[in-house]
């Protein structure tokens, strides 16, 4: 029984996984201390009066939910969790997300999603992995990797 079931939650960790990486995903590079500002659009028709969240994925763990939004009514609304704001506008599909004072252990994979409490979330895409640097890199650091 102990096979089957650790068997059953690798199983569903790697197709987790695998969804994570068929979804688009956008890199994004911040000096240390700046801020991080990203819109996730979604659809008007299915997610309007939704609650909305920002989560980080953590490899082989649950996803963390860092914010979430409180209003379902369809109207616009903003939410602050320490260093994080987000900011529901159904009238234009998007959920506008902003963190502060960017640190390099806030490095990783985030997403916005569709949160419900009884069950898995719907993700809006893209994917984003965030890469925050410590202060600022020389020029020669990125010659290595630009094409011309």
């Amino acid at each position: 029984m102990k096979k089957a079931g650790l068997r059953g939650l690798l199983w569903m960790v790697f197709i987790s996984e695998l969804q994570a990486e068929n979804e688009s995903t956008e890199e994004k590079f911040i000096k240390e201390g700046e801020t991080l500002n990203v819109n996730c659009p979604f659809s008007t028709e299915k997610y309007s009066y939704s609650q909305k969240a920002w989560q980080k994925l953590i490899d082989g763990r649950k996803p963390v939910t860092l914010a979430l939004t409180k209003s379902t009514s369809g109207d616009p609304s903003q939410v602050r969790e320490g260093r994080y704001f987000l900011e529901d506008i159904p009238s234009e599909a998007i959920l506008h997300v902003q963190m502060t004072n960017l640190q390099v252990e806030d490095s990783g994979l985030y997403r916005c999603v569709i949160y419900y409490l009884s069950k898995e979330p719907d993700v809006l895409s893209p994917l984003f992995h965030l890469v925050v640097i410590k202060g600022s890199l020389p020029a020669s650091s990125l010659s290595c990797c630009v094409e011309s």
